[in-house]
């Protein structure tokens, strides 16, 4: 939980809102490979991996047959048959990969042990890379992952990240992270870049500011009323596609948006806490938290997308604490 007076944690989040901060990312890595691993993950995911060029990669979403998110993730291509999914939740996703391999020639698994990684995030974040790196990384486009080294000891370096921000992920083998974490602390030091301490600033509140939610938060939503439409690629075949078109045809019966608390002091509101429109429960949020940058309680809910449109006065929770329905973004 986060408090606006949290000296700590305001501190964390303006170091990467406005010059830079690093910490070591808590997510899954699930690597998928051979002949049919592009025909494969073509068939799992929404967007287009068909053509990826290697070194590449995109954010998508996975689907269960009824056209629901069951994960949202970004999938790297690390050579013509290798690939890499970040995830978090990799089990998951090999246990739905076991469930409709059928014929592909294809073989994944979580190499989560294996593979470390840490987030360098921020405004001057490129400029800790290039005092870590033998070559700058200015000219690294989103979702690039280059072969590099950090002190000799060879990485995987991506521009990417979990802020909003301009950022990098550095990938090592687990045997190396002392290491890597390390030298980054010491070209971080160079720009007062601190390590982030608290999992809440860097996995909820920075994230939720710029409209970035988790899976939890999508859940059962399909794409389009989660607004990722636009990463929806209908000119090819993914599981759970018969199911979207029925309900594109239907058009959204739910609505993923942005709530405000309307006062000053902190509320504690639960995931899946009632969102009540004139008494009368017209939703649920999905999570809330402090966001420094805005200064405000925000949070995400899932509501009745023709009841409750942004704008509208609701009450959330136990207490009846009262908010507003807006975009989910905020800055």
């Amino acid at each position: 939980m986060l408090f606006k007076e949290d000296a700590v944690a305001r501190a964390e989040a303006n170091a990467v809102r406005n010059n830079a901060a690093w910490y070591r990312w808590t997510h899954d890595l699930v690597q998928v490979s051979g002949p049919d691993a592009e025909a494969f993950l073509d068939l799992m995911l929404v967007n287009t991996i068909a053509g990826l060029p290697v070194g590449r990669g995109k954010y998508t979403t996975m689907l269960d047959e009824d056209g629901g998110i069951i994960d949202d993730l970004v999938v790297l291509r690390r050579t013509a048959d290798v690939w890499w999914l970040s995830t978090l939740y990799g089990p998951h996703a090999v246990r739905w990969f076991d469930a409709h391999k059928a014929a592909f020639d294809v073989d994944y698994r979580d190499i989560t042990q294996q593979v470390d990684m840490y987030a360098v995030q921020g405004p001057n974040s490129a400029k800790v890379m290039n005092a870590l790196l033998p070559a700058p990384v200015d000219g690294l486009k989103r979702f690039q992952i280059i072969e590099t080294s950090i002190g000799g000891i060879a990485v995987s370096v991506d521009r990417g990240g979990f802020t909003g921000e301009l950022g990098f992920e550095v990938y090592c083998a687990r045997e190396d992270s002392a290491a890597v974490a390390q030298a980054i602390e010491q070209a971080a030091a160079t720009f007062d870049a601190p390590r982030l301490k608290t999992l809440e600033v860097y996995v909820r509140s920075l994230p939720m500011e710029k409209g970035m939610a988790l899976r939890q938060d999508y859940k059962g939503l399909t794409p389009f009323e989660a607004n990722l439409g636009w990463s929806v690629h209908m000119d090819k075949d993914f599981i759970g596609k018969a199911a979207l078109e029925r309900a594109l045809a239907e058009g959204p019966k739910r609505a993923f948006v942005g709530v405000e608390i309307e006062r000053e002091s902190y509320e504690d509101i639960a995931q899946n806490e009632i969102v009540r429109k004139r008494g009368v429960p017209v939703g649920i949020c999905r999570q809330m938290i402090y966001g420094y940058t805005v200064d405000k309680n925000i949070g995400f809910a899932i509501v009745d997308a023709k009841k409750v449109p942004l704008g509208t006065r609701v009450t959330i929770g136990p207490n009846d604490s009262p908010a507003i329905i807006v975009e989910p973004k905020w800055c």
